[in-house]
């Protein structure tokens, strides 16, 4: 059970992730072009790729198609999940907390 928090808990903190979070949110009305993010974002694919890389590990964002065309996609059912998780509530209130005190 514990191990489950601490991922819980890691989950939480790298949606809450500034970088992170706004990558999360351009994906919010579907898909993106890995080339496009990395674009927008002024980041190399390959941190792109870094910075996604546990949330994909967890299924809570899927990237698809090749090297060469990759797109990313948020699974929104699956964060709004944890999101609305009692057993994660602590860690959602630690994760909004955190993200108040950087925008402060």
């Amino acid at each position: 059970m514990e191990n489950t928090e601490l991922n819980s808990k890691k989950i939480i903190d790298k949606l809450f992730d500034p970088e992170i979070s706004e990558i999360l949110a351009e994906m919010e009305d579907g898909p993106k072009r890995c080339t496009f993010l990395s674009e927008k974002f002024g980041i190399m694919p390959e941190e792109l790729q870094e910075k996604l890389s546990y949330l994909i590990q967890h299924k809570f964002v899927n990237q698809n198609g090749t090297s060469d065309d990759l797109n990313y996609s948020v699974d929104t059912e699956k964060l709004s999940e944890i999101m609305e998780s009692g057993h994660n509530y602590k860690n959602v209130e630690d994760g909004l907390a955190k993200m108040d005190s950087f925008l402060n």
